[in-house]
């Protein structure tokens, strides 16, 4: 896996393989929606850079909203909805979630690949899948309430952030 930006021979013999227009060698937005693509999408790719997440994990019988309900302040709660709806289109009723974003990002909270190992120790659920229902939103509760609060999920802030 490339850096975004990072510019070198590789990738300009990648973004020649990918039959790109535009060959500079960096590794860009475009290279890398190219690349995520030629590989097969967001799940294969995840498959290839982070073949340590475990997939598929079964659904559970427990829902996002209990989930929340059991990780999440009271106060926090329509907060924690909101953020798992922006983030993945995530309805409390779900029970499962296999969404991959092109960034490599899983599930209902879309915990990036690269940090998941880590937060997931860190949170009390070391060796889970960021498929495990209850282990995606045990990691955002962390992050949440120990890891810097909202700031996560800053790119999806104009559609949780209250007006």
């Amino acid at each position: 896996m490339y850096g975004m930006y990072e510019r070198n021979g590789d990738v300009l013999n990648l973004q020649m393989v990918l039959g790109l227009s535009s060959v500079d060698g960096i590794y860009g937005p475009v290279t890398r929606r190219a690349h995520i693509e030629y590989l097969g999408g967001p799940l294969a790719a995840l498959a290839v850079f982070h073949p340590e997440v475990d997939y598929p994990v079964p659904a559970s019988d427990t829902t996002l909203g209990e989930l929340i309900n059991r990780y999440f302040l009271p106060g926090d709660r329509a907060w924690a909805r909101q953020v798992a709806f922006c983030e993945s289109s995530a309805q409390t009723y779900d029970t499962e979630s296999a969404v991959v974003s092109s960034a490599l990002a899983v599930g209902w909270f879309q915990h990036l690949a690269k940090f998941w190992s880590e937060r997931s120790e860190k949170a009390g659920v070391p060796g889970a899948s960021p498929f495990d229902t209850e282990a995606n939103v045990a990691v955002a509760a962390w992050l949440f309430y120990e890891g810097g609060g909202a700031r996560h999920w800053n790119p999806s802030r104009t559609c949780w952030e209250e007006k």
